[in-house]
């Protein structure tokens, strides 16, 4: 199973004659009634459906939740169609319950410190971790800059360090002779390959290329109309890294264009930004998912990204593969730089950026050829890129280096 060199679409409906089970490990799964929602959802979901929508695959997918934990007699509950572990805080409960779940595989939506408990219990089971924002503690001082406008010095809430270095014990007792399972290393973007040691402690012989699967949201052809008024977008949760208040602050120097955010605050009260008197060009729109979040993203002429510190952000991509480009003061791979117009590195509250975000926001509305050439590169990239082939290919790969195949139905 898993043989992506043949010449089947990865659609083809073929029996299965073997599953691989494949454990997701993740703190979000972008499903409103689990808590936070953002990037790490949308991809850690877009490889269960992968799965779920083609069986013939011969692969399982699992969540398990690296942050909910079992406070009743519910051991699980049903997520995009994808079953959902919820693990009990009783060490030998939480283990017997992986145990039998007898998983082939493991992959983690990055790594977390409350992913360990489950890799520990599953001392033999191969484990991937899928690097998507490593943050090294110069990464994490930036962070820690920010500060939200008209709050002093208040340090904003959602900035807490992540201390991701206790992996590096993670790899060590698994090297052990007890365990003797692989730890594999694999990221959608080749420049977190500088943050790693940084960010885990561990410099792993091979980090193995697995994108994010974006090609897919756009069904081709597609047909892209740009809205007749000028609009431009904000995809992120409104959160203090991710700075709003000069996505909002922006729109008061273009008041013929709309500006739509997407997104929803997870904090409240003092060290959160709660939009007040904002101009009437702005449009909150909540946290908006599926065909409506295409259509808003499809209609825009922009992407604007404010946030102080971003990995390669799926908004990116789902932005260019719905031919918009992007305008922001994170440059990630280059991604802006190619595929839009990157104002700067900001830190702080990011205010002084703003005559930077006006200059470049003004130069892609004026110049639709620019524009167009932008959006149409960058959805080349992402569908060359970023596809569902190219995951599968390295998803089997990542499986032969940790000697996985598919069990015998």
């Amino acid at each position: 199973m898993l043989n992506a060199a043949d010449n089947r679409s990865i659609d083809d409906s073929v029996s299965r004659t073997g599953t691989i089970k494949l454990g997701l490990i993740a703190n979000e799964f972008y499903d409103l009634s689990l808590g936070r929602m953002g990037g790490f959802g949308v991809a850690i979901r877009q490889v269960a459906d992968l799965f779920n929508k083609n069986q013939n695959l011969g692969v399982e997918p699992v969540f398990i939740a690296g942050n909910l934990s079992n406070v009743s007699d519910q051991t699980e509950v049903v997520a995009h169609g994808t079953r959902l572990l919820l693990l009990p805080q009783d060490k030998s409960k939480r283990t017997q319950q992986l145990k039998d779940e007898k998983f082939d595989i493991i992959l983690t939506m990055d790594y977390r410190y409350n992913y360990r408990p489950i890799i520990e219990s599953l001392p033999r089971v191969p484990v991937v971790i899928w690097v998507h924002d490593p943050r090294t503690p110069y990464d994490m001082k930036r962070i820690e800059s920010t500060r939200i406008p008209g709050q002093g010095d208040n340090v904003p809430q959602g900035l807490k360090p992540v201390n991701c270095t206790s992996l590096s014990e993670v790899v060590k007792k698994s090297s052990s002779l007890f365990s003797k399972r692989s730890i594999l290393f694999a990221q959608p973007a080749a420049y977190y390959e500088e943050k790693v040691v940084g960010t885990y402690g561990v410099q792993p012989p091979e980090i193995t290329f697995l994108p994010n699967i974006i090609e897919h949201i756009i069904e081709e052809p597609a047909n892209i109309v740009k809205s007749e008024r000028p609009s431009v977008v904000f995809l992120a949760r409104l959160d203090p890294y991710k700075r709003p208040w000069l996505f909002a602050e922006l729109a008061t120097y273009f008041p013929n264009v709309d500006f739509i955010f997407m997104g929803k605050n997870h904090f409240q009260g003092l060290g959160a930004w709660e939009p007040d008197s904002l101009p009437s060009n702005v449009k909150m729109m909540g946290h908006i998912d599926g065909e409506e979040k295409i259509q808003l993203l499809s209609s825009a002429w922009v992407l604007v990204n404010t946030s102080i510190h971003e990995g390669l952000a799926i908004s990116f991509l789902e932005a260019l593969m719905c031919e918009t480009p992007v305008l922001s003061c994170v440059d990630s791979e280059n991604v802006v730089s190619r595929y839009g117009i990157y104002v700067g590195r900001w830190d702080g509250s990011g205010r002084e950026a703003v005559p930077r975000f006006v200059e470049g926001l003004q130069r892609l509305l004026d110049d639709k050829d620019l524009r167009n050439r932008l959006a149409s590169q960058g959805k080349r990239w992402v569908k060359e890129t970023h596809n569902r082939s190219q995951f599968i290919k390295s998803f089997q790969y990542l499986c032969q280096q940790a000697g996985v195949t598919a069990k015998k139905s």
